[in-house]
């Protein structure tokens, strides 16, 4: 990745290997975390009407036949196995977010081939700061991607099936492929971006699993995540595809003299962004639907 860092791959690999032991220690830690508080200070954790119900449901023994105290046992065991996963997801969702807008505040005025090549460290220009900023923050996103696809496959399909495989395996190769011939630095900004609706999925899913969805809260985290997914995914996400294959089109296809990407590589990116946007508009219809429907029951009752 001699693009991408002053240090060249060295420095890549170091930052890569650093990225994912703190991904690693970040889980353990919020797995301890997690059983302390379940242990100690479950009301803090989980809702309140689940943790009261479980404690009426208590026999004079002090065992539970009934199934409040099972509801509650399986919240803890939920939130023990997979909590870590989503807290790791809330913290990497945030710092991608953060790091997206800004690689699209600082590139945003950028000559279009500045937008898609990091030029060699011998050339300094006035986006050479912004361009290694987004080799960092590419080779941060790989380790995750790498992290992550670890743990699917150590506790599958718990945490994800095929398709999250495939994605993380497609994404991590890209991710390789730009890294390393300096590409399609521009693009990453509106790419990851997206990560922005995933901080409310996480949140989502916490609120499910700890027993409050149906709490007023959930309603607020729905409207969130929808909004963020149709501003960052579907909305700078379609512009950006614009930008790139129409805009920016004479200088993708200049890629490969500038570069030096092999084109079969250049095309299986284009390809999983492509790929990506198209996945985007499906699940956009979905979630679509899902409030539709819920207008529609809120209606009838």
């Amino acid at each position: 990745m001699h693009r991408s860092y002053d240090g060249g791959g060295s420095a890549a690999f170091w930052v890569f290997f650093v990225s994912l032991c703190s991904w690693e220690v970040m889980y353990h830690i919020a797995k301890y975390s997690l059983k302390v508080c379940l242990d100690k200070h479950p009301n803090r954790i989980l809702s309140s009407s689940l943790v009261k119900n479980a404690t009426k449901d208590q026999g004079s023994n002090g065992h539970s036949n009934g199934d409040a105290q099972s509801s509650l046992d399986d919240a803890k065991h939920t939130l023990l196995q997979r909590g870590p996963s989503y807290i790791v997801s809330f913290v990497h969702s945030i710092y991608a977010t953060g790091r997206g807008i800004m690689h699209l505040y600082n590139l945003y005025n950028a000559p279009g081939i500045e937008k898609l090549l990091i030029a060699g460290k011998e050339i300094q220009d006035g986006y050479r700061w912004a361009h290694l900023q987004v080799g960092e923050t590419n080779t941060v996103f790989l380790s995750y991607l790498s992290y992550d696809l670890i743990h699917i496959l150590l506790q599958y399909p718990k945490l994800g099936g095929v398709d999250t495989i495939i994605h993380h395996l497609l994404f991590a190769s890209c991710s390789v492929i730009n890294g390393t011939f300096g590409i399609m630095i521009f693009a990453f900004g509106w790419l990851v971006v997206g990560e922005g609706s995933t901080i409310f999925l996480n949140i989502r899913w916490f609120l499910l699993k700890s027993g409050r969805g149906e709490s007023d809260i959930i309603g607020t985290i729905n409207r969130l995540f929808a909004a963020t997914f149709f501003l960052t995914r579907i909305g700078i996400y379609s512009v950006g595809v614009v930008h790139l294959f129409y805009y920016n089109l004479p200088e993708l296809l200049s890629l490969p003299e500038k570069s030096g990407v092999p084109v079969p590589l250049l095309g299986m990116t284009c390809g999983c962004m492509l790929l990506g946007w198209a996945l985007n508009i499906l699940w956009g219809y979905k979630i679509l639907g899902m409030v539709r429907g819920k207008k529609i029951k809120k209606k009838l009752q």
